[in-house]
């Protein structure tokens, strides 16, 4: 039986999508077919399937699942949601070093959704994607973490703190090291800014590149199997991949040591 309901889901794109729109709630024929491509006798074929299998009922016109859909759908959707994840990018998945991420955050990686992977050219390697340059223009809101100097950074965040926007950033000790030593009007920025904190880890706690949650994306930069920083970025506009970024970040932020502020800026 384990096996009869296993391939019912999964051998069919239709059924397993029909039941991932009625996760959402009851819906009727039209509604389903929207979402779904191929003709009305085709989509009919595979939610007569579901019928018999319990899967699914119809009450006053529309389809719903049924308390064993329910119940299979509760345990299968977060596997579906975990291979969209990993099998639309299998190439980069598999090549990442994952480790940096706490258990209970990888069983939670299909959250990610669909994302872009960024692979910059040679001429632009040390340049935030476009995406986040434009996210920060208009956020509110900024976490960020770095493991790697990046040149642009120390302009981008001291004119988020000289508008007062509301960011806090983890560094490693030698990247916050350079910052102050070699960008004292960005540092001093950051530091008399009201709505800004700094975070500070030894270099070798936190292996990923880069990390940063705007109020419409989430960018992570992950270190390459080899403990390489190659540049790829995985980009996405997602609020479930939001919240699992900032989920990610706040692991990170309850290790480290908060950078205190003092009265005045350093000269």
């Amino acid at each position: 039986m384990k096996d009869e309901l296993v391939s019912t889901v999964f051998l069919s794109e239709k059924r397993k999508n029909t039941l991932l729109i009625l996760i959402n709630g009851p819906a009727t024929i039209e509604e389903i077919k929207e979402s779904l491509t191929g003709t009305t006798s085709a989509i009919m074929a595979q939610i007569k399937i579901l019928f018999e299998h319990g899967l699914i009922e119809q009450n006053d016109g529309k389809y719903k699942l049924t308390y064993v859909g329910q119940i299979l759908m509760k345990k299968i959707h977060p596997l579906i949601s975990t291979l969209d994840v990993l099998e639309e990018n299998k190439n980069y998945w598999v090549n990442r070093d994952l480790s940096s991420v706490p258990d209970s955050l990888l069983d939670r990686i299909g959250e990610v959704g669909k994302v872009i992977i960024h692979d910059p050219d040679l001429s632009h390697l040390f340049e935030p994607p476009k995406e986040l340059l434009l996210s920060l223009e208009k956020t509110k809101n900024v976490s960020t973490l770095y493991s790697y100097f990046c040149p642009s950074c120390p302009n981008n965040y001291s004119k988020l703190a000289k508008k007062e926007v509301n960011f806090e950033m983890i560094l490693t000790k030698s990247v916050y090291d350079r910052l102050k030593e070699e960008y004292t009007e960005q540092y001093n920025a950051m530091m008399t800014s009201k709505n800004s904190n700094l975070f500070i880890c030894d270099d070798d706690i936190i292996k990923l590149g880069a990390l940063s949650i705007t109020d419409d994306l989430v960018n992570i930069a992950f270190f390459n199997k080899q403990g390489m920083f190659d540049h790829k970025k995985v980009i996405s506009f997602n609020e479930s991949a939001r919240i699992w970024g900032m989920d990610l970040f706040l692991y990170f932020k309850e290790m480290l040591y908060k950078v205190e502020k003092y009265p005045n800026p350093i000269q």
